[in-house]
C-alpha cells in the first residue's frame, strides 16, 4: 500500500533522527561529509514550504518580513521516492547498527546525485523566491521544538531539562504544552532566556491562595471541580512592562497551548461530579476518586481538541487563560480567573459557539503529549522554518512509587494514547523518578529534587540534542 503524503514526510523524519543516534554510536563508520549529505538530504526530501531568511536568526534579535514560499513538489518527490526506497529499510529495520552504516555508506552516492538534481531544480524553480544560500540554511539548520505533556506536580521536572539545555545554549524556538507542560512552557516562554533560578524561587514562594481558593459557584469557563484555580499570583508574572496582560502573541517564544472542549452532545452523559466535601485541597483519596472519572473524558465523542495560538485570533488569548485552561482538570481544578478578561472571553464564546462545546478542560485529555499538535504547528508555517527536532516530555506515566501508584489506571489511560502521537516526534523523554501529580505545590525540598530530577535526566540526552541542532555543513554538489 502506498504511504500517504503525510506518513511518507513522519518516515523520512523518523529516518534522519534514527541517522543521528546510529552516527552517535558509531561515528567511524560513515565519513562526517557522508553523514551529512544523508541528513542534508532527508530534509530536502520532505520540504513543502519555508520562509527565506528564517533559518539560522536567533529569533527576537531580527526581524523577517519575507513571505513564505511553497517550494514546487515536482523535483523533490523524486528524491523523496528515493529515500524511502534506499534508506528506509537499514535506518529503520536493521537492528545492527554497524551494518545499518555500511549500507548507508553503499548508497550514498545514488542519494547524492538525486540530491543535487533535486536541489537544482528547486533553485532553478525559485530562483526568484529565495538564494541557494537560504536554501541551505533551511536545510542544515535544525531548531528544537518541546512538546511537555501533562502530569500535575510531576511536571516540575521539566524545569530542571529546560535549564541544562540552557546551560549547554540550546534553546527551543517553539512550545507547545499540555496541562502543567502549558503551564511551565507558557511561563518559560516570556523570555528568549528564562531566569530558572528567578523562576525556582517564585515556584517556592507560591501559597494556595496564590493559585487556588474554593470553587466559583454558577458559570465557570470549566467544568466544575474540587477546587478553584484562579492564578492569581500567576497573572500578576504574565503582563508586560505596562501592566497589560500578557496575550500569547507577546511572548518571545511562540507558544501554544492545548486545550479541550467538552462537546455539548456528549455533556448529559458524563459522570456527575460527587459533592465537593469539607475541604479546600483534599485528602490523596479524594483527589484519587476524582482523577479516576477523567478516564470517561478520554474519547473523542466527549472531548474536542483546540490548540490555542495556532491561529491569529487564538493569539489574542491572555496567556494566563490558555495555562488556566489547559490545567483544568475535570472534578478537580475549576478555572475561573481571579479577573476575567474581555477580549479572552470573546474569543472562548466564539470557539464554544463554532465547535458545540458546553465549556473546556485539561488538554491532556486529548493529548496529554502533544507532538502531532507540535508538529502541525510547525508544517502550518507557525515559527517559518520546516527543520525541527521534536522532543516530547512525558511526567505522567505508571510508576510504582507511594506518590504514583494509585493512580496507574489513569497513567494507563493516557498512556494509551501515545501511540497516535509516537510518529511526530523524534524522541520522547519519560521522566523517572517525579514528584507526586498531586504535589501542585511541592515543598522547597521536592522543587529542588525535581530540578536535579530534570537536570540529570537532560544531561543523558544532551549529546544527541546537540548533534541534531548542530550546523550542518553544506554537501559539495560541484
Amino acid at each position: 500500500m502506498a504511504l500517504s503524503h503525510e506518513r511518507a514526510l513522519l518516515r523520512l523524519k523518523r529516518m534522519e533522527a534514527a541517522l543521528i543516534r546510529s552516527h552517535l554510536a558509531q561515528p567511524d563508520v560513515l565519513s562526517q561529509a557522508d553523514y551529512e549529505l544523508l541528513r542534508y538530504a532527508l530534509v530536502l526530501g520532505r520540504l513543502q514550504a519555508f520562509v527565506p531568511g528564517v533559518a539560522g536568526i536567533a529569533q527576537g534579535t531580527a526581524s523577517v518580513t519575507r513571505a513564505e514560499v511553497v517550494v514546487s513538489p515536482e523535483p523533490i518527490q523524486a528524491l523523496r521516492e528515493l529515500l524511502l526506497a534506499q534508506l528506509y529499510e537499514p535506518l529503520r529495520e536493521q537492528r545492527s547498527v554497524v551494518l545499518r552504516l555500511s549500507q548507508l555508506r553503499q548508497r550514498v552516492s545514488a542519494v547524492h546525485q538525486a540530491c543535487k538534481l533535486a536541489r537544482d531544480h528547486v533553485l532553478a524553480h525559485h530562483s526568484s523566491d529565495f538564494s541557494a544560500a537560504e536554501l541551505d540554511a533551511e536545510l542544515c539548520h535544525k531548531v528544537l521544538v518541546l512538546a511537555p505533556g501533562g502530569g500535575g506536580g510531576s511536571g516540575f521536572v521539566y524545569i530542571g531539562l529546560v535549564a541544562r539545555f540552557q546551560a549547554a545554549g540550546i534553546r527551543p524556538s517553539y512550545i507547545v504544552g499540555a496541562s502543567i507542560g502549558a503551564l511551565l512552557g507558557g511561563l518559560m516562554a516570556r523570555d528568549q532566556s528564562p531566569d530558572v533560578d528567578a523562576l525556582m524561587a517564585w515556584g517556592k514562594g507560591l501559597k494556595v491562595r496564590h493559585i487556588f481558593s474554593r470553587p466559583k459557584l454558577g458559570a465557570a469557563l470549566s467544568l466544575p471541580g474540587l477546587v478553584r484555580l484562579h492564578l492569581r499570583g500567576m497573572d500578576k508574572m504574565l503582563r508586560n512592562p505596562d501592566g497589560s496582560p500578557l496575550r500569547i502573541k507577546d511572548l518571545a517564544i511562540p507558544y501554544d497551548a492545548m486545550i479541550a472542549g467538552v462537546r455539548m452532545s456528549a455533556y448529559k452523559s458524563l459522570p456527575q461530579i460527587p459533592e465537593r466535601r469539607p475541604h479546600l485541597l483534599g485528602i490523596p483519596m479524594l483527589i484519587a476518586e476524582r482523577m479516576l472519572q477523567l478516564i470517561s473524558y478520554f474519547s473523542p465523542q466527549v472531548a474536542k481538541e483546540i490548540v490555542l495560538g495556532r491561529d491569529e485570533r487564538t493569539r489574542e488569548l491572555r496567556v494566563v487563560d490558555a495555562i488556566g485552561l489547559s490545567s483544568a482538570i475535570p472534578g478537580v481544578l475549576q478555572y475561573a480567573p481571579y479577573q476575567e478578561d474581555a477580549e479572552s472571553l470573546a474569543i472562548l464564546r466564539e470557539l464554544r459557539e463554532q465547535h458545540g462545546l458546553m465549556a473546556f478542560m485539561d488538554g491532556g485529555t486529548v493529548a496529554n503529549v502533544p507532538a502531532r499538535a507540535a508538529w502541525e504547528g510547525v508544517e502550518a508555517g507557525r515559527i517559518g522554518t520546516r527543520n525541527a527536532y521534536y522532543l516530547a516530555l512525558d511526567c505522567f506515566h505508571p510508576q510504582w512509587s507511594a506518590g504514583h501508584a494509585w493512580l496507574i489506571p489513569v497513567t494507563q489511560a493516557i498512556q494509551a494514547q501515545l501511540p497516535a502521537q509516537r510518529p511526530y516526534y523524534d524522541w520522547l523523554v519519560r521522566f523517572q523518578p517525579t514528584p507526586s501529580p498531586v504535589n501542585l505545590l511541592p515543598s522547597d525540598e521536592v522543587f529542588d529534587k525535581a530540578f536535579q530530577w530534570g537536570w540529570k535526566q537532560a544531561d543523558a540526552i544532551l549529546p544527541q540534542i546537540q548533534e541534531a541542532l548542530r550546523l550542518l555543513a553544506v554537501p559539495n554538489f560541484q
